[in-house]
């Protein structure tokens, strides 16, 4: 059964530098195993699940990977373009109001 996982990955080229990479997957390394298909080897700083609210135009983060641990959010610097409208949020755990992450520095991708 596939869930709404996300993991934070970066190219060794730029190890700063984070993507957020997300989707419906059975595990964290299914997500990581698609990425690397087409950008080839990148290292992972965490992941968890998420939850997006399209209504409220939110996207909350929360949890921890079983696979890499819990997500590094100071390598959330790149994200998907068509999240550009949306408020992200983090909590560590399901169910506990998120505080809003700070967005200024990202790269819209």
């Amino acid at each position: 059964m596939s869930h709404p996982k996300f993991i934070l990955v970066s190219d060794p080229s730029t190890p700063l530098l984070g993507t957020f990479v997300y989707g419906l997957v059975d595990q964290h390394k299914d997500l990581l195993r698609a990425y690397e298909k087409v950008h080839g080897y990148v290292k992972v700083h965490g992941g968890g699940w998420y939850l997006k609210d399209d209504v409220q135009r939110t996207i909350t983060l929360y949890g921890s990977s079983g696979d890499y641990g819990e997500p590094r959010l100071a390598f959330l610097n790149r994200i998907p373009g068509e999240l550009r409208d949306y408020t992200f949020l983090y909590t560590p755990f399901y169910g506990i109001p998120g505080n809003p992450l700070e967005l200024d520095g990202v790269e819209w991708i």
